[in-house]
């Protein structure tokens, strides 16, 4: 619905840009919606008013630095220039508060608009006033939001105000969303308060889960009577992964849960915050380090191999149905008596089916149905029986959108066309986001997860999905010689064993 405000807003930038001439860039859209596209020009528009001859659609460090030292707070003092103050009038009514009609008057209206917003953000103690910090303007000027979305959570909401007022200060802090909602911005600033809070330097901290920050973790294992800073990160972690404990001390309560997410994860259960469970409620990968039973790969298993992969402690192995190409990865599409290789070794195969599925147009529901087609074809050519889960691939990080437009009409035409024409069950093959939608939608039996990709924005800041059955987590390499192999690791959850017999095939 077109808001009236931010219509005006969009007519300002026009109107005073000459339709994005003088900030580098277009005509902003005039429908009254709050866009990435009118955040840019107003990004642009403040580095404009600021004297930056080199404008950027990012509000980076430069920018920040700048607008700190010229403007330190803007408020209705005689120094600060109107169309500043447009701008942030502009960002208020973007993010939904009242700011007033736009006039570069900082007024009544105004200041109650930037109390009301930095309590919002958990802020309102850290910046005291009706004034608008620097920190506070590049929050403005994004697509974050910083009220209770309708499908958020007021424990993890909390967390999220904490985690703004506790590191705020810190140089490369900025503002988080405070929707209730768990998100790759939020994902990343719990492992800089990790950093902050093992003393890193602000040159130092890049909320990276490196070396230093696992090291961290190693020395805090925390049980039941742990208390202080690191017992308020650890629960902070759990109620960010939806495991909804009381935010604080390390508590029986807290202990339970963890018991809980750990069987979940198929980690070691314990009870306590050892480092396979700080890493796996940090980042999808978890400890790359832990064992896997299951691993997929793109190369023929051989005795050889297989025997290896046994010794190593691998007993499902994900293999293709199908290779689109004569030209590369000749091995990834299972082999002539590669399945009885396997099953005489002690081993399972879950069949994986992927082509040329990198980008959101490849999915549409004709190449849905084509690929259910093609997949049941080689599925009952390799001897795979009645209910046998097939992984279908989405091999790129979809965005949320591309996956209500695109990936759920390429699954629901797969599920058609398996339940028309065989037995088997449709599994998804992607990150956790993905797979979790798809799972929602009724329209997978298990997911084949990409925690690999940790920066897939599918992954990071998602719990793993309900009916998880394999988790991807690292690549690692296999025996030695003939043995030698190269694989992609995976934790496995117990619930699709693969399969370990075979029916007859036309090999």
């Amino acid at each position: 619905m077109t808001n009236l405000m931010i219509l005006e807003a969009q007519k300002f930038i026009n109107t005073t840009y000459n339709r994005g001439v003088t900030i580098g860039t277009s005509a902003v859209t005039e429908d009254g919606n709050s866009t990435w596209e009118t955040m840019f020009a107003l990004t642009r528009a403040l580095q404009y008013e600021l004297g930056i001859t080199s404008l950027s659609d990012s509000f980076g460090p430069s920018t920040l630095s700048i607008l700190e030292s010229k403007f330190p707070t803007i408020n209705n003092t005689e120094n600060i220039p109107i169309n500043i103050i447009k701008i942030i009038q502009t960002g208020l009514h973007c993010k939904g508060y009242n700011g007033g009609k736009i006039d570069g008057i900082y007024s009544k209206e105004v200041q109650d608009s930037v109390l009301n917003i930095k309590n919002d953000m958990g802020l309102s103690e850290i910046f005291p006033g009706s004034g608008i910090e620097a920190k506070i303007v590049k929050g403005l000027l994004n697509m974050d939001s910083y009220t209770l979305a309708s499908n958020g959570d007021l424990s993890i909401r909390q967390v999220e105000q904490w985690l703004n007022k506790s590191y705020i200060a810190r140089k490369n802090f900025q503002v988080i969303p405070t929707e209730g909602i768990n998100s790759r911005t939020v994902a990343q600033s719990m492992l800089f308060a990790i950093q902050y809070e093992s003393g890193m330097t602000d040159e130092i901290a890049n909320g990276v889960f490196g070396p230093g920050t696992q090291g961290s973790i190693k020395n805090h294992v925390l049980e039941v009577g742990s208390t202080g800073i690191w017992s308020r990160l650890f629960t902070a972690a759990m109620i960010l992964n939806k495991y909804f404990v009381t935010f604080g001390d390390y508590t029986e309560e807290v202990a339970d849960a963890v018991s809980k997410f750990q069987k979940f994860a198929s980690l070691p259960v314990t009870g306590k915050a050892d480092f396979a469970t700080w890493s796996s409620l940090l980042v999808s990968h978890g400890d790359k380090s832990r064992a896997g039973s299951a691993c997929d790969g793109v190369t023929k298993i051989t005795a050889p191999r297989a025997q290896a992969l046994y010794a190593a402690g691998y007993r499902y192995i994900g293999r293709y149905l199908y290779n689109p190409s004569t030209k590369n990865l000749l091995e990834k599409q299972i082999q002539p008596g590669e399945l009885d290789v396997i099953s005489s070794h002690g081993l399972s195969c879950f069949p994986i089916y992927q082509t040329y599925n990198d980008s959101v147009d490849y999915f549409t529901s004709q190449q849905g149905a084509d690929d259910a087609k093609n997949a049941i074809f080689w599925a009952k050519k390799f001897g795979f029986k009645k209910e046998t889960v097939i992984y279908f691939a989405v091999d790129y990080d979809a965005l949320d959108q591309e996956i209500s437009s695109h990936i759920l009409p390429y699954f629901q035409a797969i599920n058609i066309f398996i339940s028309e024409n065989s037995e088997y069950k449709v599994g998804v093959y992607e990150s956790r986001n993905i797979c979790q939608r798809i799972f929602s939608e009724g329209l997978s039996q298990t997911s084949f997860v990409a925690d690999m990709s940790s920066g897939y924005s599918g992954n990071s800041g998602y719990p793993l999905p309900e009916n998880w059955a394999f988790d991807q987590i690292d690549t690692v390499h296999i025996g030695e010689g003939e043995s030698f192999i190269e694989i992609d690791k995976n934790v496995a959850s117990g619930i699709d064993l693969g399969q370990n017999t075979f029916d007859s095939s036309v090999e």
